[in-house]
């Protein structure tokens, strides 16, 4: 159950990290394991597509554990992009729930200017979701702790619920807010993440980089899709599977440019935007929902406000080829 794991870090976790080393301790085995498995569990219909984490600190003890849910699409790293998490106070005495951003990464680029970044990023999350936060609280976060990352978590904090141990919830209300709070995550990808490059015109159109002009709706499917595409283990998977000759024209790189081109494709969704819908976790099966194609067949099918499909691109091709 949800509730017993997040009770049972709470009170056994602050006296765990008192002994010299987290490396084989139970507490930390658990929160690794068992209980970062009821949080997946406790998703429901939410939980496919997403992974859930747990890290009690690597070696060294944390100030703060963490259970995470992660989109593979957005990090499959606590330490960089943005996720779901509950970060449990250096007593014990609160749990949060918060849509909250990969830290370290932030800190290695930024150094010193780490929590303003950080702060900014959480203000555009919660732009972006204006009508999810309204179910949340967009409270200052404090987790008891003066450690850096336990600071920069406060700063990374967009959006989220307060839990009091002594007055944690029922199972079924924690299972209905986490499951609201993954579904304001997803919706969060969907509409841009932290990408501020987005161009809303007044009459709500949108301007690509190619200079195409598409509904928001539109813009933002096709943002997602991109996202799948450049996601780098299904790229490489799909090359597996498809192989490196392209599956519109035949072009070969390899062939083309000797071992400068060697094992060089895109890999392309097939999936249509409109199966694209907010707020559902987004899955594939790299056999049946990918292709490989060169770059120029790639630029082709993406052209158009509504991408083409494969037997439709080899269909113009053959026809510009009498």
């Amino acid at each position: 159950m949800l509730r017993d794991a997040l009770l049972r870090i709470a009170s056994e976790f602050p006296t765990a990290r008192r002994e010299r080393s987290s490396k084989g301790h139970p507490v930390a085995q658990y929160i690794r394991g068992a209980a970062a498995d009821e949080v997946q569990d406790a998703l429901g219909d939410l939980s496919r597509g997403l992974v859930t984490k747990g890290s009690a600190g690597a070696g060294n003890w944390a100030d703060v554990p963490w259970l995470a849910i992660l989109d593979p699409l957005v990090t499959t790293s606590a330490m960089r992009g943005y996720y779901v998490v509950y970060l449990f106070s250096a007593d014990g005495r609160e749990i949060h729930l918060s849509l909250n951003q990969g830290t370290t990464a932030v800190r290695s680029e930024f150094k010193v200017q780490a929590r303003d970044i950080l702060r900014d990023r959480a203000g555009l999350m919660r732009h972006r979701l204006n009508e999810h936060a309204t179910a949340f609280e967009t409270y200052e976060l404090r987790l008891g702790s003066q450690g850096t990352l336990a600071k920069d978590y406060e700063a990374g904090h967009a959006l989220g619920t307060r839990y009091e141990v002594e007055t944690l919830p029922p199972e079924e209300q924690l299972r209905s807010t986490l499951q609201a709070m993954a579904r304001a995550y997803l919706a969060l990808t969907f509409r841009g993440g932290l990408d501020p490059s987005f161009e809303i015109k007044a009459d709500g159109q949108v301007t690509d980089g190619d200079g195409v002009e598409m509904s928001l709706t539109e813009a933002r499917r096709y943002r997602v899709h991109r996202k799948i595409e450049r996601n780098g283990r299904a790229s490489r998977d799909a090359k597996k599977i498809h192989g490196l000759v392209c599956q519109a024209c035949g072009f070969d790189f390899a062939e083309k440019y000797g071992q400068l081109g060697a094992g060089y494709i895109e890999a392309h969704h097939l999936k249509p935007l409109s199966q694209l819908v907010e707020g559902v976790p987004i899955t594939f099966s790299i056999k049946d929902d990918f292709a490989v194609l060169c770059a120029n067949c790639h630029r082709m099918i993406h052209r158009s406000e509504a991408p083409l499909d494969l037997e439709r691109l080899r269909l113009l091709i053959r026809e510009g080829s009498k």
